[in-house]
């Protein structure tokens, strides 16, 4: 062995001996207790309850389910107040989204899209402004019947309940609208 291996045997060895073997390593510690105080929540509830009793149009004109039909090319629209309620130091926005519960109509009325528009912008990724407390939020819901394809799945008189619309209201953090 050389003298450098030699030489770095040892002062390994030396350092060992120091910091385990000799105990002679020492250092003092101390903590303390932080009070956290308290924290709250915000909150976010929607009331549609102005929608439960909505007149749908057909291009404008009043549309009477009983008695009026669609074709390929229509869109019904519907025009609602959502009271959207939110409290949160950073709350500022909103999404909104409407949706046939389980996400979609059913064959073969599935060709049909529903879309939620707020001040004529449709809401799928546009941030709508609101206020701490309660927030009137105009909502345009509209049923659409895409033109321009032969389809004849739906030719023949056939009837559907549009059923229940699901609107969504999701909470949109200030930092993420930039």
């Amino acid at each position: 062995m050389n003298k450098s291996t030699k030489g770095a045997l040892a002062a390994g060895a030396a350092a060992v001996l120091l910091l385990g073997g000799a105990a002679t390593l020492a250092y003092w510690t101390d903590d303390a207790t932080v009070d956290g105080g308290d924290i709250t929540s915000g909150h976010l509830t929607v009331d549609a309850s102005d929608c439960e009793s909505i007149t749908w149009t057909l291009e404008g004109d009043p549309f009477d389910p009983a008695s009026d039909t669609l074709i390929p090319g229509d869109t019904l629209e519907g025009e609602c107040d959502l009271d959207v309620d939110v409290a949160g130091t950073h709350f500022t926005q909103v999404d909104i989204a409407a949706t046939t519960p389980g996400g979609a109509l059913t064959a073969p009325w599935d060709e049909l899209t529903l879309a939620a528009t707020v001040n004529g912008s449709a809401t799928g990724g546009d941030d709508v402004a609101v206020s701490q407390g309660s927030n009137l939020i105009p909502v345009t819901l509209t049923v659409t019947w895409p033109y321009g394809s032969e389809d004849n799945d739906l030719n023949g008189d056939m009837t559907t309940a549009l059923g229940d619309i699901e609107v969504t209201v999701t909470q949109d953090h200030q930092d993420d609208a930039n």
